[in-house]
């Protein structure tokens, strides 16, 4: 009797859930007057199903097979945008379909033209489908102020963004910038130009990015914490992102830490991922002035190259503070990175260059194998370990030291 009444309690419940779906409300935007031809500017009608969704509870925006011209847009909290294969949402050329107020952009608040799909305190917010999301190439450069990014959610907490395909020209692609519970899945981010970065995690936590293809003309993913002065007092890090099963094909570099990473970056989980073209696959980044930290970094299987697997720069050329933190305040902190089980085939490994006042400390390379022929460079650090490193083709040494201490730094270990 009792195995009788649980079955009929099963079956209720998985009737009551199949009901509930199907009153699941779909906003068609066609319905609120958008025409999705590609021409008319569907803006207000977008707008409209988004408003009234929320109001509603929250449920399914949806586009229609179609070409949606619009402005920027406001995500509100509990509603999914659902694009499916065939639709496009393109934006508009106009800057003035763009509200002007201000955004972080590289590390300041500054004046800046807002995301073409933006939201602000949001909670509980997806945008999914196999549909496309793309800039207008002209508005991507403007700068002074910064044109808007592609999506851009600020302070929103469980941000979903899965299964598209995104393109951007000049400016970065999807910007969360204080959020926390983002997850990024299954996206294609297709970008050109200088600033056309990929994803940009920005003072977020409890970021996972997966199974995502980049290809572009800066860095694929750059995670960031404010610049100077002002990160400093915002004192938000990053911390607590996965990258894991993604596909890096073209980009300035692979994974970028900083160089904006006044606010720190920590807990930073990189694994099964491929990494083809570019400056290197971990880029860690400063300059006398930023401050901040990076630290407890593991990464583990790694297919690298022709691109270096790892860089370590003090010296960051880009993006000066204006208001920089003097002194060795000012230094940039980098303990406790740890990369495992990585095959490596291009000219260049590894390079790890930090400032004697404020060494590199924790550097870790264990089961490193594949082909390299120019020599790893540590220059002030401490605490390294290399451990089976089983690379060949090195023209001269296998390692060039300066100020540097640790395990397993002699000439043999490969």
């Amino acid at each position: 009797m009792r195995l009788l009444l649980t079955i009929c309690f099963l079956a209720l419940t998985a009737s009551l859930h199949a009901q509930s779906s199907a009153l699941a409300k779909m906003y068609d935007v066609t319905a609120y007057g958008a025409k999705g031809d590609g021409k008319t500017k569907d803006t207000a009608a977008i707008q409209r199903a988004i408003d009234l969704c929320s109001q509603q509870g929250g449920d399914i925006v949806y586009f229609s097979p179609g070409t949606y011209l619009t402005g920027s847009i406001e995500l509100k909290s509990h509603v999914q945008l659902l694009i499916p294969a065939g639709a496009i949402i393109q934006g508009s050329p106009d800057p003035a379909d763009y509200p002007l107020a201000t955004a972080r952009w590289e590390g300041i608040e500054s004046p800046a033209y807002l995301g073409l799909i933006r939201a602000s305190h949001a909670t509980d917010i997806m945008i999914t489908g196999s549909g496309i999301i793309q800039g207008d190439p002209a508005i991507g450069k403007l700068r002074s102020p910064r044109a808007p990014t592609l999506i851009e959610p600020v302070d929103c907490d469980n941000v979903n963004i899965n299964q598209l395909t995104l393109h951007s020209t000049c400016i970065w692609t999807l910007h969360p910038t204080y959020c926390q519970h983002v997850d990024i899945d299954n996206v294609k981010i297709q970008s050109s130009g200088a600033n056309g970065d990929g994803i940009d995690p920005d003072s977020c936590r409890h970021v996972r990015i997966s199974r995502c293809t980049f290809q572009t003309d800066d860095d694929n993913i750059a995670i960031k914490s404010g610049k100077g002065q002002e990160g400093v007092r915002v004192a938000r890090p990053s911390q607590d992102i996965t990258i894991t099963n993604c596909t890096f094909i073209k980009g300035y570099c692979s994974i970028a830490f900083g160089s904006e990473l006044s606010g720190g970056i920590s807990d930073v989980h990189i694994s099964h991922c491929t990494f083809q073209q570019g400056r290197c696959a971990l880029y860690l980044k400063s300059r006398p002035g930023r401050a901040g930290y990076i630290k407890d970094v593991t990464a583990d299987d790694l297919e690298v190259g022709p691109e270096p697997l790892i860089e370590i720069d003090v010296n960051y050329g880009y993006t000066p503070d204006s208001q920089g933190v003097s002194g060795t305040a000012g230094l940039t902190s980098f303990q406790n990175v740890t990369i495992t089980n990585a095959r490596i085939a291009g000219p260049k490994g590894v390079t790890v260059v930090a400032t004697p006042e404020n060494p590199a400390v924790g550097i870790t390379l264990s089961n490193i194998t594949g082909t390299c022929t120019k020599p790893w460079v540590f220059k002030n650090a401490k605490d390294v370990t290399l451990k089976n490193i089983h690379v060949t083709g090195f023209a001269t040494d296998f390692l060039s030291l300066e100020n540097t201490s640790g395990t397993g730094l002699d000439q043999s270990n490969h």
